[in-house]
């Protein structure tokens, strides 16, 4: 898989530069692609980008944080982790958990990737938390949509769009997010059962009046991938996080669920849960995969990829998940026909280098390629910005 362009060679304007950099580009017809901090630009690009870089990571301000209103606006620049840590300090929080990798990256980035996980599970995903964005075009001309309020639907589509483009449409500059307050007393739990008595406290859960912040599916192999004992190769899984105001509230959820454990599912609790959470970035020679089908089929598929040594975990209720392993080209292609047939998808996040003679697409081409292509055309007529890609065609 390609790597990033050293930053000696990534362009870092201001935010005021910004505009006439893209004009510049645009009268010469420059390709060029947005950056952060860089640690995802080689995602699902299967050969290396050798053209312009420009990265905004030097604008990491946060400009405007209203308290009572539960809304903030940053620029794009701002690592992720810097903005969980200035929240935290006033009680509140970005729920979002970035995409497996050795760091979350910036804001920016997360929302250009438009990725979730877990935590979509009670919070939905980015572009349910965007309200705001600045941007500006390809060519040069500065734009917004959405404001500082939440219940404001200004510009709503086209934020939309722009969450998940993967830096394909414009350079985004300012966002507006909505933030939660931090519940005090949370408690992660990892489940362990046949497949049976495992999918019957699936559809217990989906009737319970637990609310617990996420439900994740994990095949074996990523429990012992994260050094969580107690799972053998023919079971599955399941991590909660039980969340409250109270420890009273947490502690009643958590006794009427081992109610329903009986003796056949084992229960552990993951008191190491941050850096659980962190699920490992693949190491040279694995690929990362973006996985997606319906909820029901997502125990039945994890445990048949599970055969293959993949190490998959995706959301009970959401059906969205990842998938790291050492794999052929083949066997991802063969993966990817099954959870298509399936009504399901695949994106290659990341490839091993040895694939690059034959890569794969990070993309299957979408039933709205055209649409899509026509939105691309109008915002970015010349095919400019990343270098003309878009993904889904």
């Amino acid at each position: 898989m390609g790597t990033a362009p050293t930053t000696r060679e990534w362009l870092r304007p201001t935010l005021q530069e910004v505009p006439d950099l893209l004009r510049q580009f645009n009268v010469v017809r420059q390709p060029w692609r947005p950056a952060g901090l860089g640690g995802h630009l080689h995602w699902c690009q299967p050969v290396p980008w050798n053209g312009q870089v420009v990265s905004v990571a030097g604008n990491n301000r946060i400009l405007r944080h209203s308290l009572e209103d539960f809304t903030i606006e940053v620029e794009a620049g701002l690592p992720l982790a810097w903005l969980q840590a200035a929240l935290a300090e006033q009680g509140q929080w970005l729920a979002v958990d970035p995409p497996p990798a050795s760091s979350p990256g910036t804001v920016g980035g997360l929302v250009a990737r438009g990725l979730s996980a877990g935590l979509r599970h009670r919070y939905l995903g980015i572009r349910d938390q965007l309200i705001g964005v600045g941007f500006v075009r390809a060519d040069g001309v500065i734009a917004k949509a959405g404001g500082r309020v939440v219940k404001n639907v200004a510009g709503y589509d086209l934020m939309r769009l722009l969450c998940g483009s993967w830096g394909s449409l414009a350079l985004l500059t300012r966002l507006t997010l909505r933030t939660y307050p931090m519940l005090p007393q949370r408690h992660h739990l990892l489940l362990c059962g046949a497949q049976g008595p495992m999918l019957q406290l699936r559809q217990w859960l989906l009737r319970s009046f637990l609310t617990p912040e996420r439900m994740d599916w994990w095949s074996p192999a990523m429990a012992r991938r994260l050094t969580c004992a107690g799972a053998s190769e023919s079971d599955l899984c399941l991590t909660m996080s039980l969340s409250s105001m109270s420890q009273d509230a947490v502690r009643a959820q958590e006794q009427a669920l081992v109610a329903q454990l009986g003796n056949s599912i084992q229960v552990q609790s993951l008191t190491n849960w941050p850096q659980v959470a962190l699920a490992r970035a693949p190491e040279p020679g694995e690929w990362l995969l973006h996985l997606g089908c319906p909820p029901a089929s997502m125990a039945q598929l994890m445990l048949e990829a599970g055969a293959a040594g993949l190490c998959w975990h995706g959301g009970l209720t959401t059906g969205l998940g990842y998938a790291i392993g050492a794999l052929t080209v083949e066997q991802v292609r063969n993966l990817r026909n099954h959870l298509t047939n399936h009504g399901g998808f695949l994106t290659v996040l990341v490839q091993p280098h040895a694939t690059i003679a034959s890569p794969l697409p990070p993309w299957q081409r979408q039933p709205a390629a055209d649409v899509m292509l026509a939105i691309k055309h109008a915002l970015d007529p010349y095919g400019l910005a990343s270098g003309g890609g878009v993904p889904g065609v």
